[in-house]
């Protein structure tokens, strides 16, 4: 038990709508405001961070770390077979660390630096909808 932050990084990338659907139909039940790693973020790095590329779009997931899991997260609601990979954000990012100035990971107005963009979650959902219904 406790509190965690991971990056959930899915390959191959052309999946990623697989998790902002699956995240949108886990929201709308109200999953989240009792049980679970609730994804906060959309992260699209614009460098490489370790073995994850540039141009990877993750999840930035937040809360309890035995829920950092496909069902933990989605709830079931995840059909896709794509490969999973949750990497704790520790493992790459100290809570200082210089690749996150610019980055405000509590505002749901996007931010950007020179190492990623980040969106929330929520924004990324809607933006993804609408780009659909063009």
């Amino acid at each position: 038990m406790g509190y965690q932050e991971s990056w959930l990084y899915v390959q191959p990338q052309v999946c990623f709508s697989n998790l902002i659907r699956a995240y949108e139909k886990t929201a709308r039940t109200d999953y989240y405001r009792t049980m679970g790693a609730e994804p906060m973020s959309v992260v699209i790095l614009k460098r490489p961070f370790g073995e994850v590329p540039k141009g990877v779009k993750l999840l930035w997931e937040c809360g309890d770390r035995c829920f950092h899991t496909p069902v933990g997260v989605f709830n079931g609601n995840l059909k896709s077979p794509a490969k999973l990979c949750f990497i704790p954000v520790e493992q790459v990012l100290d809570p200082d660390d210089y690749r996150l100035k610019g980055i405000d990971l509590n505002s749901r107005a996007p931010s950007e630096n020179a190492y990623m963009k980040r969106y929330s979650v929520k924004d990324y959902a809607e933006k993804i909808r609408n780009d659909r219904e063009r």
